[in-house]
């Protein structure tokens, strides 16, 4: 075959493979967009991946190395922008882990599904046998809005009820995320997590004031040029929860609502790395203290009333849904009488 004929093929199938809105650069990711903004999903891990509007400041650029991995993670995804934790949060016990069960659970780590998809919405789905779930998962971009809503199921195809969580692993990097950046939301009292266990009351403070050791040391968690690092955690009063993370730098602010019945915590985690500002996780989920289940039933480990865990039973299924934006407004007052949470 001619030279030139192969040529024009390949690019009349380049073209093609742009105008049905697949990307042949980004065959590993989902990517969904309204003209507005637009959403990258990746199939290794279902992590979000990218959020941008015209600016091109993506929020979600947070993203660990497979060096920096734990070793039961490194055969699958890594964790980067805001991506999904079931089954625990954090670390696996020690029979998990021979086991074979990674951090973070597996759904974070292996290949999700797509089941459907147009330019505004996708359907995915991943069992989990090292969990014994499966999840589905649908995102619907708003019509020519600046969001889009997540609502995700919990399958426990098993025979047997188990102790359960699901935290939103909502992380941003640089360039987004500077010593500059805000963070509010409507979090009430908390603690932090090295200082939670066996009593999470023993140096629990109220929203946004914290404090990193024993009374000490006083923290503004609004703030982002704290020299410490730390995870702070929180519940609320209200029956919608909200935090949105603010850059005065590129005037954009990402922001997210859900029912607290769904997500009764949030876990702020602000990480610095030699002296560098390098995360800042908005982690809603259903648990409060990242212990084992273990821990967390040796003791009363319960934070007003609410736990650090729920109960799945077998053939159960768990629905949650929440809602993010990024939005072209700093003004914290103006962001949340906009939101239209459904």
């Amino acid at each position: 075959m001619p030279k030139s004929v192969i040529i024009l093929l390949l690019a009349n199938t380049l073209l093609g493979c742009v105008l049905c809105g697949q990307n042949p650069n980004k065959q590993s990711s989902v990517i969904l967009s309204n003209g507005t903004i637009s959403l990258e999903i990746s199939k290794m891990g279902g992590a979000f991946v990218s959020l941008q509007n015209v600016e091109k400041v993506n929020p979600f650029s947070w993203k660990v190395t497979k060096e920096q991995m734990p070793v039961n993670n490194r055969s699958g995804a890594v964790f980067q922008g805001h991506f999904l934790c079931t089954g625990r949060w954090g670390a696996p016990t020690e029979g998990e882990m021979a086991a074979g069960v990674p951090h973070n659970g597996q759904a974070a780590r292996d290949k999700w599904k797509i089941l459907k998809k147009t330019s505004t919405t996708v359907e995915m789905y991943i069992k989990a046998p090292l969990d014994g779930i499966e999840i589905t998962r649908k995102v619907e971009l708003e019509q020519n809005g600046c969001g889009f809503r997540v609502t995700e199921t919990f399958y426990n195809y098993t025979s047997i009820g188990r102790l359960f969580n699901v935290v939103q692993h909502a992380t941003v990097g640089s360039p987004f995320l500077d010593d500059s950046l805000k963070v509010f939301s409507n979090a009430t009292k908390g603690f932090m997590q090295h200082l939670s266990y066996p009593n999470p009351y023993q140096h629990s403070y109220n929203w946004p004031m914290a404090y990193n050791s024993k009374g000490v040391d006083s923290i503004d968690l609004r703030r982002s040029d704290t020299p410490d690092s730390y995870v702070s955690t929180h519940i609320f009063s209200d029956s919608v929860g909200w935090v949105m993370a603010v850059s005065p730098t590129h005037r954009l602010s990402l922001v997210y609502a859900w029912k607290t019945t769904a997500y009764p915590w949030i876990n702020i985690w602000h990480q610095r790395v030699e002296g560098t500002l390098w995360a800042k996780g908005l982690e809603f989920g259903t648990t409060g203290i990242g212990r084992s289940y273990q821990d967390l039933l040796a003791h009363d480990t319960s934070f007003e009333g609410r736990n650090s865990f729920v109960f799945l039973d077998a053939k159960q299924r768990l629905t949650k849904s929440y809602q993010c934006w990024l939005v072209k407004e700093t003004d914290k007052a103006e962001i949340i009488k906009n939101l239209k949470i459904k």
